[in-house]
């Protein structure tokens, strides 16, 4: 499944089978759910994309942005890059149940935008199925080749370490998928119900499934900012989503970029971007307004010396900013400094 005018996201299907149900839980009471992975929340890990709740061909969340694509089925929380795998991202239970099935042994590995599907059947990647008794069940997919710690049948404690974030199965960064369902059933944490149901300009949180720390990091389906950073070169998307840290311009280098991710922007949203340096050097430019919604964009600003020249030496600062309807809803900034 692909976004329109984006990038591949992770889905989830093609990996469980049928376990004993987790006993003791009364059917009648919803489970409510921690945070699944262990993260700063728009520090180091950030909400890519919410489930559907668009019945027809588009895509619409579940307060009726545009921070979801056709047919998704869970809420995508995503990491700076794989790069920031490496040193193990936990990926947590989010309440206490069974292991109903889990995968491990799939490679990690980013999904060009464009190539076939190579993992048909296996989208899931590397996960389990935790079932929580009265017909609940989570499902997390993604993970990191080898991390896996559960097998089928352990009894689980919520907070309990699954394994790590990865990139194994369809996906295009590195995230873990995080899926509800009662009686087959998708549900939308963030309200309760049904997948199926239309959204809401104004949704209710009245019958959320989150616990109330985890609604009150993620209180809404919002544009966001994930990263700015300076580079040497204009980095792509995906090589990007590989390393967030693309290599700095130094005291021999003739450009400069400062270079934001934005997540989930919209249609008519405008970027702003400045950009000074010494000498009085100012780069200053207001985009036109974006022409489609898109679940990921990059946004920058250059500085550039003539074939053969070099940067001046001193300190360089850069700015992003967000309007959507004429006001700035985020922003991200930072400076360095050149040597010689």
């Amino acid at each position: 499944m692909r976004q329109p005018k984006g990038w591949i996201f992770g889905l989830a299907h093609g990996l469980f089978v049928s376990a004993p149900a987790l006993a003791g839980s009364p059917a009648s009471e919803p489970p409510r759910f921690s945070l699944p992975i262990a993260c700063e929340p728009h520090k180091t890990c950030f909400i890519q994309s919410y489930a559907d709740h668009d019945a027809g061909p588009g895509f619409r969340d579940y307060a009726c942005g545009t921070a979801a694509y056709d047919g998704h089925k869970g809420t995508d929380f995503r990491v700076l890059s794989a790069a920031a795998t490496v040193p193990g991202v936990a990926v947590l239970a989010a309440a206490d149940g069974v292991v109903k099935s889990a995968r491990d042994g799939m490679e990690d590995r980013l999904v060009v935008d464009g190539e076939p599907n190579p993992v048909a059947n296996r989208e899931c990647g590397n996960g389990m199925v935790l079932d929580h008794g009265g017909g609940w069940e989570t499902q997390y997919c993604h993970l990191k080749k080898g991390s896996v710690q559960v097998n089928k049948g352990d009894v689980i404690k919520r907070g309990q370490k699954l394994g790590d974030v990865g990139y194994s199965g369809l996906a295009e960064f590195a995230h873990v998928h995080f899926e509800v369902r009662k009686d087959g059933a998708v549900l939308d944490p963030f309200t309760g119900r049904e997948q199926s149901n239309a959204c809401e300009a104004v949704p209710s949180t009245a019958q959320t499934l989150w616990m109330a720390d985890v609604l009150a990091a993620f209180p809404g389906a919002e544009t966001e900012f994930i990263d700015a950073v300076f580079a040497a070169s204009v980095p792509t998307g995906p090589q990007l989503e590989a390393d967030h840290r693309p290599a700095l311009p130094d005291g021999q280098s003739s450009e400069l970029y400062f270079v934001a991710r934005i997540a989930n922007v919209r249609r008519g949203d405008v970027v702003h971007v400045t950009l000074t340096g010494p000498g009085g050097f100012k780069f200053d430019k207001m985009q036109d307004p974006l022409k489609v919604d898109r679940g990921r964009h990059i946004a920058f600003g250059a500085a550039k010396t003539g074939k053969g020249g070099r940067l001046p030496a001193g300190e360089y600062a850069g700015k992003i900013e967000l309007l959507r309807d004429g006001k700035v809803i985020g922003e991200k900034s930072g400076t360095m400094t050149i040597t010689r």
